[in-house]
């Protein structure tokens, strides 16, 4: 367990995120292989099925890592007070939410699965492959669920180190599992699928006995479920709320895609490929606002804001900084990441579809990366709203792009879609952040 709110911050930062950096980029590697297993061996139909059912599966997954992290958060807070009864009960009640909320997601996801291709537009020729990815997805919700739960309490407790041992178990496995699935028995989209549910159980099961050896804290008795307390209305509240910003900003995705999908599978799959890489090129952004999180939950619980507004600053520059070298490389090597994926024998449309994707996203990364480090810290100061806001008003451009955007300006409307969404986003957040955080400090200095 480690503290965040004495020392170094530019070394806390840093020695804090690089395990969530190197973390997510051993998924997000392992989901460009995986892309390229399906892509190569398997085809052009099969990669625009995963391509088109994937951002489905991202919903659901978003909905468990939301509500996890926003109970880490309160988890974080008690951590930073040195309130150890209450840290016993935040993790006991994440526990017993996190069961609820899994039946509840399943539930649905199976009941509605057939609608939900039905209303994404899932073009004919790749319903069948779509719908059978889709199935095994959510029954392997419950491994995912495992270590999402597990891994956001560590990190709450300022441990990014051993949540990323376990990502590597997992995404190593993984790649075995994929290759022996879809080239060696020839199981295609399904085998990718079960390979990836294999390795979350595997995963999962081996961070649980390594909590009950070396992490008593984690391991609660039935006392610590006392509801009399009402940890619940502490609990749900930054659940729900950050659950909402993944999951309004994830169906949003998924009503983009419906956008996509009406362009045919050369499309699809050009696109599919350029997004892979943009995902890769995101993950120093997804790993700082992970930080920020943690960073900011501890200190909030410290009250110690300025210490919050100077990490926040190192953490958009560190992001920054590396967004621009990011751009760099996809200027000269576009083409050649998209070809990686779908190889070279494939329509021009799918090669041209996927770089012009890349290249005109990058250029506003320093956007999106403001956007969500600014939107975890005012998670972690429990400002629960703003972030939804922003959220909402990511969906509602992704609705008007499909309605308008899309049926005059085709492909070029989605492409310019999320660029006009970071922009917007950051304004919003950022003005929040700033008026907050002067509150906050201006109170503490008058106690």
């Amino acid at each position: 367990m480690k503290k965040l709110t004495e020392g170094n911050i530019t070394k806390q930062i840093i020695s804090f995120a690089l395990p969530l950096l190197a973390g997510t980029a051993l998924i997000r590697l392992y989901t460009l292989a995986d892309t390229m297993m399906v892509g190569r061996f398997l085809g052009t139909d099969p990669l625009a099925a995963v391509g088109a059912t994937v951002n489905i599966v991202n919903l659901f997954q978003f909905l468990c890592w939301g509500f996890a992290s926003g109970f880490s958060i309160i988890t974080g807070q008690a951590f930073g007070e040195g309130n150890e009864k209450k840290l016993r009960k935040t993790i006991a009640h994440t526990y017993l939410l996190s069961i609820i909320l899994l039946v509840i997601l399943m539930t649905a996801g199976l009941l509605l699965k057939e609608k939900i291709l039905y209303w994404t537009k899932i073009p004919q020729e790749i319903h069948g492959i779509a719908s059978t990815y889709l199935t095994i997805s959510i029954f392997g919700l419950s491994a995912y669920m495992i270590g999402t739960v597990i891994t956001n309490v560590l990190r709450a407790l300022g441990d990014s180190l051993i949540p990323l041992i376990f990502q590597a178990v997992s995404v190593c496995l993984n790649l075995v599992l994929d290759y022996i699935f879809i080239a060696v028995l020839g199981k295609g989209v399904a085998g990718a699928a079960i390979a990836t549910v294999i390795s979350q159980a595997v995963s999962g099961t081996a961070s649980i006995i390594y909590c009950i050896l070396k992490r008593p804290v984690l391991l609660v008795s039935f006392k610590d479920f006392d509801l009399k307390e009402n940890y619940l209305s502490l609990m749900i509240p930054q659940g729900l709320s950050m659950s909402m910003m993944f999951s309004v900003v994830s169906i949003g995705t998924v009503i983009l895609q419906s956008g996509i999908n009406s362009l045919g599978t050369e499309i699809i799959s050009g696109y599919t490929a350029g997004r892979k890489y943009v995902e890769l090129f995101f993950m120093p952004g997804t790993a700082l606002s992970s930080t920020a999180a943690a960073f900011t939950s501890q200190n909030y619980g410290a009250k110690k804001f300025d210490r919050i507004r100077k990490g926040t600053k190192e953490i958009v520059l560190i992001a920054w900084t590396v967004n621009i070298i990011e751009w760099l490389i996809v200027v000269f090597f576009a083409e050649a990441m998209v070809k990686s994926i779908t190889g070279s024998n494939v329509d021009e449309k799918v090669i041209y579809a996927g770089k012009f994707y890349m290249i005109t996203n990058l250029p506003f990364y320093i956007f999106v990366s403001a956007l969500v480090i600014v939107r975890s810290v005012l998670q972690g100061m429990n400002k629960k709203k703003t972030p939804v806001i922003a959220s909402i008003m990511e969906m509602v451009v992704k609705i008007i792009a499909v309605a308008v955007f899309v049926p005059h300006l085709g492909f070029t409307g989605i492409v310019i879609t999320e660029p006009v969404i970071w922009i917007l986003g950051t304004i919003w957040v950022c003005s929040v952040y700033h008026h907050t955080l002067k509150a906050k400090i201006k109170e503490a200095e008058q106690v």
